[in-house]
């Protein structure tokens, strides 16, 4: 099984801080290659969401993808280590943390006739994809992205149960269909 990782926005809120020593400007990347690592340490801020307390896992708006607490790193790099690139390190008041970002693209998981597909006058985009049920041990271990959706990052099975069984917060997972054949 595989499932698509959200950040729960609206409970955990989002960090602010300072992207002046990235290498590239956010809105100037183009997402779809991985972004430079940049050899800077952010001091953030954060805004609470509706739920008060600090997550494991924040979204920072001017980067992709997570900002993880240590207990959130050491789980992700335990789990699907070459799968997460570190792009910068952070810190909240006096907790360390680190900006991090899937890298990993896997082709032929997506069964595009079986997905939920938005047509448009000159192009088709996914909207959300349903795996190859022969893709479920290849991805079971994996936090990975598929062609034609640059912005969502989906977990495997084992990943999702690891951030699970530490009591990770900060992320909603919302499973993803497996294709019929």
């Amino acid at each position: 099984m595989a499932f698509l990782a959200e950040l729960d926005v609206d409970l955990y809120g989002c960090l602010d801080g300072d992207d002046a020593g990235f290498p590239v400007l956010s809105f100037e990347h183009d997402w779809s290659t991985p972004y430079p690592a940049a050899g800077v340490t952010v001091p953030f801020t954060w805004e609470p969401g509706e739920g008060k307390h600090r997550p494991d896992v924040y979204w920072y708006p001017r980067m992709r993808d997570w900002v993880c607490n240590r207990l959130a790193f050491d789980v992700l790099t335990r789990c699907a280590g070459p799968d997460i690139r570190t792009l910068a390190h952070g810190v909240l008041g006096d907790e360390p943390l680190f900006v991090v970002q899937a890298t990993a693209v896997i082709d032929d998981v997506v069964d595009r006739e079986a997905s939920l597909i938005d047509t448009y006058e000159t192009y088709e985009a996914l909207r959300f994809p349903a795996f190859r049920r022969s893709m479920a041990d290849a991805v079971a271990s994996r936090v990975f992205r598929v062609p034609g959706s640059v912005s969502d990052v989906f977990v495997g099975e084992h990943v999702r149960q690891a951030l699970t069984d530490a009591g990770v917060t900060g992320l909603r997972f919302v499973r993803a269909d497996w294709a019929p054949s």
